[in-house]
């Protein structure tokens, strides 16, 4: 395999299957919360927030999928994702006549 004028990486190298399916089962764990996609040149994950998030959006990466987690968890966070998610829980008596 020779190597792409310019780039200085074989060619090919910027197929790989196996992040890009790691990137997808990512993206499917979060049920549409996030984008996620496999960034072969950067050789990065990147997310993309995809809840009602201040103008500008949110994007976060990492080189590996434990990173891009720890990153993703910390948006959440700070962006009230699970309250927009959920939304707030009413306390419920379990016994009104009590």
């Amino acid at each position: 395999m020779g190597k792409r004028a310019g780039t200085g990486r074989a060619e090919g190298e910027f197929y790989d299957p196996d992040r890009r399916d790691v990137a997808a089962h990512i993206e499917w764990q979060k049920q549409g919360a996030w984008v996620v996609i496999w960034g072969p040149y950067t050789r990065r994950y990147w997310a993309f927030g995809c809840w009602p998030l201040p103008e500008g959006g949110q994007v976060v990466s990492a080189p590996d999928p434990d990173g891009l987690y720890t990153e993703m968890r910390r948006v959440e966070r700070e962006g009230k994702y699970l309250k927009w998610r959920y939304g707030r829980r009413r306390r419920t008596d379990p016994d009104p006549a009590s």
